[in-house]
């Protein structure tokens, strides 16, 4: 396969599944994938508990995914899972002390990842990129 040949939108779904597959082979040991990763640091930057509704869309997952993505997550006791009193119908999750652990532990492999994978862009292209990503996200969202 020649990469220079290949199509923006076949660039953007290989280049995604890519870094995907490499964040699953640095979680993995620890009995993670990609989106579990995602949804431990997405509860670790909350103050509060949020709704399994908001937590899917935060990672971009529909609401019927979320719900064995918290099972599994519960079951490692790395996040709660509550019923507000109010609303029966709502589940809310949390991080536990756990998943804290878990996520400041990993928090650094990621990040070496990431300058990994990022080392032969320079920081205006990534600027360019992230802009680009910015616009064509947006852009799909209206759609």
């Amino acid at each position: 396969m020649n990469i220079q040949d290949l199509t923006f939108s076949r660039l953007l779904h290989l280049t995604a599944q890519a870094w995907r597959q490499a964040i699953d082979r640095r979680v993995k040991e620890d009995g993670l994938t990609t989106s579990s990763w995602m949804a431990i640091a997405t509860l670790a930057t909350q103050t509060a508990p949020v709704s399994q509704k908001e937590l899917a869309l935060a990672l971009g997952l529909e609401e019927a995914t979320i719900v064995p993505l918290v099972d599994r997550l519960v079951k490692q006791q790395l996040v709660v899972r509550t019923q507000p009193p109010e609303d029966r119908r709502k589940r809310l999750v949390a991080i536990t002390p756990a998943g804290t652990a878990l996520h400041q532990q990993l928090a650094g492999e990621i990040e070496k990842l990431r300058n990994e994978l990022l080392a032969t862009i320079s920081r205006d292209e990534l600027i360019v990129a992230q802009r680009v990503l910015q616009k064509l996200l947006k852009a799909t969202e209206a759609k």
